[in-house]
């Protein structure tokens, strides 16, 4: 290994530290740290012996080597803080300071470690002698660093001819012929003198792989790399100093690359020339740039035979791009002179002609659109180049409404037919943009063209394009033009119904006035869809569209193909979607159509109610829409859709109800107060004979939204009462036949059982065979309206109490005479049970008979829901009261009157009812006889008493009648439940088709008339003559009032508040007013005061002009004289 001495030391190569490192390891001199320690726990005898004179040699030689060590690595931490400060210094552009790094020990060939840039690739971007300093010192200038960059790349970037001329090693006095100026005798010599093109002159741009760097040439870490990296430019790969040079329009360093044998035809990786990338950096790092260093830079390379490629690169920014940018017309004409190619894209997908129009530069694009370019298409203008969206000069024009552009592209044979990528043309865009000048100058071309009516992608001509975006004036124009009125597209779309469609009112006005015999012809016309303007119109919620359609005689009954299976109409359509004014509309035009039914079987009200469209429901309601209607394939009435879809359904019927009562504004004390009770809502059909349907309906939806409260309205009692009464006569008929069946039955049991048990003489009027076929008839009548109720009702007759109760009575009726005038075969015994239990049976439908009367009703269907909770009670302590009369039994030895368990049990119940008997049942001498314990004995009947007579008791009637009103409520509810099924029951009868049959036809005319009931009457409160206030019970007609007065109170609010709002809206206005008065009146003053300012300025450069003006003709008349003088 070659030994070095200290001085020599700064200049050690790499590979001295190599060789010193491998001497080492092969001499077996060293040993690592911690070995000799890792083996202490061994015993000495183990270790083997060596001599002390090979140890002090060994430890003498690692002192020695850890010496060399330290001294090494601080001279390596000396050179990388030199190399740091050097680079330093050369960024910060101190000469001085690298003089004195480099002359301390700081190597020239000092290197960056992120990127590898050298010294030299710093200093060549810096305008001093940096490089110079570099060179001299031993510098290597023809690295690359990790990117391909040269050092002579970043000089021609920055534009630093020096740094050229020394890069390229060219002789001092040439040198400073280059610095002094660039003269073509200078560059003649740069040619002559150089004897063969410097191999990095064309050296590209290529990203390399970082190789190693001696140690010596490294930063230190304290270094801030990422600074470096920042402040260098990155190149496109396969760029030379060429490129780079015209990237920035370094015209001077572009002239003296080009003399040292740079290639101007060499192309990067995007196979463009260094012509192709002149004025790059304006768009890559915003460079400025100057126009006419553009120009040159163009011109130069021109004539040292450049030539712009048509590369395959899509949106690469051009200079011609650049020079339309700068708005250089010279720097333009320049470039096309040079053959550049107008059509291509830039970054952002434009020509040269499209930035053109963005900046609305006219001269460039007149000139560029008019340069004679030789185009390989002569049917194709290079005005009609597209951007990558595939709008032309004309149509960006056109959108961007710049008329001047307009007229330019227009006037180089612009094509108005070209389509975009979206299938428009520049005649539609002028016809969607509304732009009067810019179409006007367009229809010209269209009009000369024979393309006034030239379809798009869609089908759709300019006309169609002008009602979609709304342009009334651009259709006038159009129409005043010759467009055609009848063209449809592929989808039969015509005009109208596009303007129905978008909701353009003055437009859809215009077309159906323009032509008459059109619009009657295409007015019901539909598409595709089957849909006609009308239907676009209401699908797309244009209530005035609608309506002008409707007066023009668009037909409201068509069919609308929604999909293969569902059939709707328009009114469908309005209340499925919520279109409230459009339903109101249609309504308006034909009532006819809220019974529209569809091919789901659905009314307008299904759809409203299945959407929860709460508005459209009342509307249709209050027009005669049928809660109860349902058709052959809707299976479920709008009322259980109502009740499932709508929020508080129970509330919102309550709140339509209430609007039915109505007053004519007056107080119900003043007397010509009139209450208005509209019945249409619950009988929306007047013809129909039955008028309950509503009203059951409601009642068959359950009672999941405590819909069965609704019967408690006003408006549903006073209806009900009065087709009670209209019904009372049938309902009479039905009370006299089973009060002769129960008068019968009871007659015949007194003939047979009274007198016998009492043996005397029957009477002959109590002959039992007189009543016995009286019993018989009145029987028979009751099977036959049995037998009609059976037949109306089916089977669910057959779920209610009181018809196996009447069926009871009448079986037991009739089998009575049979057992009774038999012979006995099984005792008396049988007769008497059958006559005592068909008695009580028919007693007890007497009771629920008497029931259906509104008066009478409530209090047994009171007692009814108390026995109801009563039973339930004693069910659950049943168990209970068997337990003590299984214990009085046995205490009393099973004697009377315990004397079984049937009998005990009899016992205890009556005993509940405070009849204890106490004195004769437990006195001390019979107690003692029959019970063994006195005192057990009381003991029970204690807790008997405590336990059953005063808790269960209490209990009961506590439970039973718990809450008075809401058991009232409940008891009103259910009598009207019962009095609505009795009414349907007997309006069925009356209606039904057998019925209809055997009556006379005239006889069921007028039995029918008499049951049906006026859809609307009124009352007036003071008149003692209103038959209908007599008629109604005071608790109904009261609530009936009390509902009008409110609903008055209500509009009343509602009224104020509107004549608030219009005060306020009133106040606001005038204010606004008074504001924008004010405001016009200082504008108008301060333009006033505008244009005086201008007048007096112009005034005073006139005044200033004819001054100068003066003087200087004196000064020629002094001259003139002084020169005639001499």
């Amino acid at each position: 290994m070659k030994k070095y001495s200290k001085d020599e030391s700064d200049k050690k190569p790499a590979s001295w530290y190599l060789e010193l490192e491998e001497s080492r390891v092969q001499s077996h001199e060293f040993k690592e740290p911690g070995n000799e320690y890792q083996n202490k726990s061994k015993s000495l005898e183990h270790q083997p012996v060596i001599s002390t004179n090979i140890r002090i040699n060994s430890m003498n030689n690692t002192m020695e080597w850890l010496e060399g060590t330290l001294l090494r690595r601080r001279s390596e931490t000396r050179y990388y803080k030199y190399n740091t400060s050097l680079l330093e210094a050369i960024t910060d552009g101190d000469t001085a300071y690298m003089n004195r790094m480099l002359a301390m020990g700081a190597n020239a060939n000092a290197t960056c470690r992120l990127n590898q840039v050298s010294a030299c690739h710093i200093a060549a971007t810096i305008n001093n002698d940096s490089l110079s300093l570099l060179i001299n010192a031993g510098a290597i200038s023809l690295r690359s660093d990790k990117f391909g960059r040269t050092p002579l790349h970043l000089a021609a970037w920055a534009g630093h001819v020096k740094h050229i001329a020394n890069l390229l090693d060219f002789p001092v006095a040439l040198q400073e012929k280059i610095l002094k100026k660039m003269t073509p005798e200078v560059l003649q010599e740069i040619r002559v003198s150089r004897l063969t093109v410097p191999e990095m002159i064309n050296r590209p741009c290529e990203l390399n792989s970082l190789s190693t760097i001696p140690d010596a040439w490294s930063d230190g870490m304290e270094h801030n790399c990422r600074s470096v990296k920042e402040s260098l430019p990155l190149f496109q790969p396969g760029w030379t100093a060429l490129h780079a040079a015209c990237a920035r329009a370094q015209y001077q360093c572009v002239q003296l690359l080009l003399a040292a044998g740079a290639d101007p035809m060499k192309t990067d990786v995007l196979s463009r020339t260094p012509i192709d990338v002149v004025g790059y950096d304006h768009y890559l790092l915003k460079h400025k740039i100057d126009p006419e260093d553009l120009k040159k830079t163009v011109r130069i390379l021109r004539d040292a035979g450049g030539k712009f490629q048509h590369y395959t690169a899509s949106r690469v920014n051009s200079p011609l791009h650049t020079a339309v940018d700068l708005n250089s017309y010279e720097a333009v004409e320049e470039i096309l002179d040079s053959g550049a190619n107008p059509t291509v894209w830039n970054a952002n997908g434009l020509t040269a002609m499209h930035e053109c129009v963005k900046n609305r530069n006219k001269d460039i694009l007149q000139l560029i659109a008019n340069y004679e370019f030789g185009n390989e298409d002569p049917l194709i203008a290079v005005v009609d180049a597209k951007d990558r969206w595939g709008y032309t000069v004309l149509s960006a024009a056109i959108k961007g409404g710049w008329t001047q552009g307009v007229c330019i592209a227009l006037g180089a044979g612009a094509s108005v037919t070209m389509k975009a990528n979206n299938g428009e043309t520049p005649l539609h865009l002028a016809a969607s943009y509304g732009n009067l000048d810019i179409l006007q100058e367009v229809l010209i071309v269209s009009k000369f063209n024979s393309s006034l009516d030239f379809l798009n992608d869609k089908g759709e001509t300019a006309l169609f394009a002008a009602i979609r975006h709304d342009q009334i004036d651009v259709v006038k124009m159009l129409l005043s033009a010759g467009a055609r009125i009848e063209e449809e597209t592929a989808r039969k779309v015509n005009i109208f119904h596009v303007a129905a469609q978008h909701g353009n009112y003055e437009i859809l006005e215009h077309l159906l006035e323009y032509d008459n015999h059109v619009t009657s012809k295409m007015i019901n016309e539909p598409d595709v869809t089957s849909y006609t303007p009308l239907v676009h119109a209401v699908w797309n919620n244009h209530p005035k569209c609608v309506e002008l359609l409707i007066s023009k005689g668009a037909e409201v009954q068509v069919e609308v193909h929604i999909s293969e299976t569902n059939i709707t109409s328009p009114l469908h359509i309005a209340a499925s979607k919520n279109h409230f004014e459009i339903s109101e509309i249609i309504i308006n035009n034909d009532i006819r159509t809220i019974h529209n039914v569809n091919t789901l079987g659905s009314m307008p009200l299904h759809e409203a109610c299945c959407h929860g469209n709460r508005n459209i429901v009342s509307l249709l309601l209050q027009r005669g829409a049928d809660l109860s209607g349902h058709t052959g394939k809707s299976k479920l009435p709008p009322i259980n859709a109502l009740m499932n879809n709508i929020s508080k359904p129970t509330e919102f019927i309550k709140e339509i109800f209430d609007t039915c009562i109505s007053s004519n504004g007056r107080n119900i004390q003043e007397s010509n107060c009139e209450v208005t009770v509209d019945y249409r809502i619950l009988v929306p059909d007047e013809s129909d004979w039955k008028q309950m349907r509503v009203i059951k309906g409601i009642l068959n939806t359950g009672n999941r939204h405590d819909q069965n409260t609704l019967l408690l309205h006003p408006l549903v009692q006073s209806f009900l009462y009065l087709k009670w009464k209209s019904l009372l006569p049938y309902f009479y008929t039905i009370l006299v036949m089973h009060a002769c069946f129960v008068l019968a039955l009871n007659v015949y049991a007194v003939c047979i059982f009274f007198y016998k048990d009492k043996k005397r003489m029957v009477p002959w009027y109590f002959n039992s065979s007189i009543w016995r076929y009286i019993l018989y008839v009145a029987i028979f009548f009751i099977a036959v309206q049995e037998i009609i109720f059976i037949k109306i009702k089916n089977g669910r007759y057959f779920l209610y109490l009181e018809t196996w109760l009447k069926f009871g009575a009448v079986v037991l009726a009739v089998v009575l005479p049979l057992v009774v005038h038999s012979e006995p075969m099984n005792g008396e015994d049988w007769p008497r049970l059958i006559a005592t239990v068909a008695l009580l049976l028919s007693w007890f439908e007497m009771m629920f008979l008497l029931s259906r009367f509104p008066d009478w009703g409530f209090y047994v269907l009171m007692f009814g829901k108390v026995a109801n909770k009563v039973f339930k009670i004693l069910l659950s302590f049943g168990f209970l009261l068997f337990g003590f009369a299984i214990c009085f039994m046995i205490q009393f030895r099973s004697k009377f009157p315990f004397e079984g368990p049937w009998a005990s049990f009899v016992k205890t119940m009556a005993m509940m009812t405070s009849e204890y008997d106490y004195q004769t049942t437990i006195n001390k001498q019979d107690a003692e006889k029959v019970s063994a314990s006195l005192i057990i004995l009381r003991i029970i009947f204690l807790m008997f008493l405590i336990l059953v007579s005063i808790v269960l008791m209490n209990l009961i009637a506590g439970v039973a009648v718990n809450n008075v009103s809401h058991l009232e409520m409940i008891g009103n509810i259910k009598r009207l439940e019962k009095q609505v099924e009795f009414i349907t029951s007997l309006e069925d009868i009356v209606c039904h088709k057998v019925i209809r049959k055997v009556l006379a036809k005239s006889f069921h005319k007028k039995l029918s008339k008499n049951h049906k009931m006026k859809n609307v009457i009124v009352l007036r409160p003071r008149e003692s003559t209103c038959s209908y206030c007599k008629v109604l019970p005071p608790r109904i007609r009261e609530a009936i009032f009390e509902t009008a007065q409110i609903q008055q109170m209500q509009m009343d609010e509602e009224l104020g508040s509107m004549a608030f709002k219009m005060k306020l809206d009133q106040i606001h206005n005038v204010i606004v007013g008074t504001e924008e008065t004010e405001s016009r009146r200082v504008d108008l003053q301060e333009s006033a005061v505008t244009k005086i300012n201008e007048d007096i300025d112009k005034i005073r450069s006139e005044v200033a002009f004819i001054r100068n003006f003066l003087v200087t003709t004196r000064r020629r008349t002094i001259s003139s004289n002084k020169s005639s003088f001499l």
